[in-house]
């Protein structure tokens, strides 16, 4: 692979990795401490009780989780969203082309990546948040990782039909018009799929015994950090990526223009 293709490909994501990583391992990494320890209070608790513990959850060290996990599973995710990225913005510009449309590269970058994180972070997190450990039932895996995999492929495939659709109108109705349409559409059928999936709502709630009450319930605080960093951290991804191959489109290009200027 010529050394362009690697740094079109990879050099974004693997950028936007360790970006994230970091603002991980600063932000996130304490939420996820705060939930572990939670979650060993209440196996205490629920053993005091005499039922035993309901997750059953096995538990890695904060150390493992911290770093050589989070780090390995952040990077690659980078990496992997910054290929699909670079194959999307490859795609994107002969599609818009053929329409009549000849976007700055640049500009098509930031918003192509503007574009990816609200269809496979924003809107799929949104009905199905990031939960820290402790919140959620084992006995929903399953369901609740289709649901989760069933609103990704909707966001997807409904974000690239009003891509087609609002392509296809804008010599008609203007490229304006033609656009807030298809975004009103996008948007509507993805209000109705989060309508229909079904929701979970597993957050743990106090312990109490005949004493009186053990333990509160799951921290709210940490609970509402964790989302929201863990959506931050998405939208640090895809901005990282988004403003790199929008500084490589953009030095390619002023390279050729020099080329044939002097040609």
């Amino acid at each position: 692979m010529p050394l362009n293709s690697v740094v079109r490909y990879l050099l974004p994501g693997f950028v936007a990795g360790v970006v994230a990583f970091v603002f991980s391992r600063v932000m996130i990494a304490p939420l996820i401490a705060a939930a572990i320890d939670y979650e060993g209070e209440r196996e205490h608790a629920e053993e005091h009780l005499g039922g035993g513990h309901a997750h059953g959850h096995e538990l890695f060290t904060c150390s493992v989780q911290e770093n050589l996990g989070a780090a390995t599973g952040i990077i690659a995710f980078g990496v992997i969203m910054g290929v699909l990225f670079a194959v999307v913005h490859g795609v994107l510009p002969t599609v818009l082309e053929r329409r009549g449309f000849r976007p700055d590269p640049a500009a098509l970058a930031l918003l192509s990546a503007a574009g990816m994180f609200v269809t496979v972070a924003l809107m799929p997190g949104l009905k199905y948040p990031a939960n820290p450990p402790s919140v959620g039932l084992d006995e929903t895996v399953p369901e609740r990782s289709s649901a989760f995999l069933t609103i990704t492929a909707l966001s997807v495939v409904g974000a690239a039909v009003a891509v087609g659709v609002g392509l296809a109108w804008a010599r008609r109705w203007g490229a304006w018009r033609a656009g807030a349409a298809a975004v009103g559409g996008y948007l509507v059928v993805m209000v109705g799929a989060m309508a229909l999936l079904p929701s979970f709502h597993e957050v743990p709630g106090p312990v109490s015994g005949p004493a009186g009450l053990l333990l509160d319930g799951f921290p709210a605080e940490v609970l509402a950090d964790f989302r929201v960093y863990s959506l931050v951290n998405q939208a640090i991804v895809w901005a990282v990526i988004g403003v790199i191959t929008a500084v490589i489109v953009s030095r390619r290009g002023a390279r050729e223009h020099e080329l044939e200027r002097v040609g």
